[in-house]
């Protein structure tokens, strides 16, 4: 990789000093165009560094935001599983209790089977 930007940048500099030693432009007129060159390129470069910094923004405040749904969310279904505990508790009691008697009664009939 390190060798691919260096011929990368090397070409660009060859073909730079190669353009500007051919074309028909004065050197005045070659440097006002270099000189809107590099203006356009850093506008150009900070536009994309404004976007890359709105960009993680976005990230942070989508972070916050799923963290505070899921946080949410796990206090709304802790809550639902605390009345479902609540409104059971009496229903599992009465079960509970109907199945001792049955128990009870079962043992009852047995014993008054055998005697």
């Amino acid at each position: 990789m390190k060798h691919f930007i260096l011929g990368s940048l090397s070409g660009l500099v060859a073909g730079g000093i190669y353009g500007l030693i051919k074309t028909p432009r004065s050197g005045k007129e070659n440097q006002q165009a270099l000189r809107n060159y590099a203006d356009e390129t850093s506008d150009h470069l900070q536009d994309v560094s404004d976007k890359v910094s709105d960009l993680k923004d976005s990230i942070n405040q989508l972070k916050a935001e799923v963290s505070f749904v899921q946080n949410d969310v796990m206090d709304e279904m802790t809550l639902i599983a605390k009345e479902f505990q609540h409104e059971a508790e009496p229903r599992l009691r009465r079960i509970q209790e109907k199945t001792e008697k049955i128990q009870t009664e079962a043992q009852e009939t047995t014993d008054n089977i055998n005697y």
